[in-house]
């Protein structure tokens, strides 16, 4: 493959980044992830519970071992066994992936059934779809198991638990057993461990929130919100502005980091848009694709082109450029693209053109937004917004 080809920068999505299910027919989630990971280098999109990081950590604490080939389906009970404690906890907030599943059940049996079977699972997939899917990679690479401090955190918590004996009980039966049995009573048990306790939270604080890096820009933003009442939700260009803004001139390559996640949105927001947007029908004409209204409106220039020292960043140029095109040379281009990048992963391009018509052959995730504004709107958070939840959830306990 030419290297001078676009679409060599195309890679297959990390499924440990991906939101589940989705697809992505232009590669832009490879963009966004390049950009937001400059500022937040290890949580995903998907890594938004505190809750969920405990089980997971809890696991690796109570199987007392290095983890081995078994681990993970002793995680996958174990975190089956965790919802139901999780559902009928007064300490946790708001829904998990699995909670359907879990409620159902509690309403119909007496005793639970916990294993690796397929009618035990709380999800079609569990291993794909739940904790492991989303958090194994973003556990791994902040290092948990690596802290000095991870033993010491966690057996403090559990010592303080006055019904400790009966929680160890329930692990040890689910470490021993291929299929274990629950009571209510012993689900309840099992809920304090969702108590997040003083060193626990300072335990999730200096290694979610903070990183331990030098000058690092993940632990500027943990200083940002730390000043200041943080929001409960994320507007991506006024948060981005009002952080800059506490950054040192001095330091321009921050500044420039910033500036460039702006960017990188006013760049591939409106292109998705485009695309979505092109979906909505089977059969596009070229006249009709020429004088398109919304088309012209999803269109923008930032009037920044970066620095051609990465192919994300020649990629993201090339975007930009399409985006100044003609409607329907834009959209040949975009056709192009798609072309380029369904060849790669081995799929069949989402659209065709046969002289002057558009045919659309996947219309899934079609979409047009009449009020959409380029300049104003966003798609992607850049791992902001689950940066904020993280921060809420530890600082501020917030669920």
């Amino acid at each position: 493959m030419p290297k001078h080809q676009s679409f060599y920068y195309f890679t297959k999505e990390d499924p440990d980044y991906q939101v589940k299910g989705s697809r992505d027919p232009l590669a832009l989630q490879v963009l966004w992830q390049q950009q937001g990971k400059k500022l937040i280098p290890y949580l995903s999109t998907v890594s938004s519970s505190v809750h969920d990081f405990q089980v997971l950590c809890l696991a690796y604490y109570f199987y007392e071992r290095e983890p081995d080939n078994q681990f993970v389906n002793f995680f996958l009970r174990f975190e089956q066994l965790m919802a139901y404690a999780r559902f009928l906890s007064p300490y946790v907030k708001g829904s998990f992936n699995g909670i359907e599943a879990v409620r159902k059940r509690l309403s119909e049996k007496t005793r639970i059934s916990v294993s690796n079977t397929a009618e035990d699972n709380i999800l079609s997939n569990q291993r794909v779809y739940g904790i492991w899917g989303k958090y194994s990679r973003p556990f791994r690479d902040i290092g948990f198991l690596q802290q000095p401090d991870f033993r010491e955190v966690f057996a403090d918590k559990i010592n303080q638990i006055k019904e400790n004996k009966n929680i160890v009980a329930a692990v040890q039966k689910l470490l021993q057993q291929r299929k274990s049995y629950f009571t209510e009573q012993e689900l309840m048990s099992c809920q304090q461990l969702f108590v997040i306790t003083n060193n626990e939270r300072e335990f999730y604080r200096k290694n979610i929130l903070e990183v331990n890096q030098p000058d690092s820009y993940q632990n500027s933003l943990f200083d940002f919100l730390n000043s200041f009442t943080s929001p409960d939700s994320l507007n991506l260009y006024p948060f981005v502005n009002s952080f800059k803004k506490t950054i040192p001139q001095i330091n321009s390559h921050f500044h420039q980091t910033l500036d460039e996640i702006i960017t990188t949105e006013q760049i591939i927001s409106p292109v998705n848009h485009i695309f979505r947007y092109l979906q909505t029908k089977p059969i596009w004409e070229k006249t009709e694709i020429l004088k398109d209204v919304y088309i012209n409106q999803c269109k923008y220039d930032t009037g920044y082109r970066f620095s051609p020292d990465s192919e994300a960043n020649r990629i993201k140029n090339e975007f930009a450029e399409i985006l100044q095109q003609n409607n329907w040379d834009l959209v040949l281009s975009l056709i192009k693209k798609n072309v380029e990048v369904t060849e790669w992963r081995g799929g069949s391009p989402w659209m065709t053109v046969n002289k002057n018509l558009v045919e659309v052959h996947h219309a899934d995730g079609g979409f047009k937004n009449p009020n959409y504004d380029p300049e104003k709107n966003y798609s992607n958070g850049y791992f902001i917004d689950s940066y904020l939840r993280l921060f809420n959830q530890i600082m501020r306990n917030k669920n």
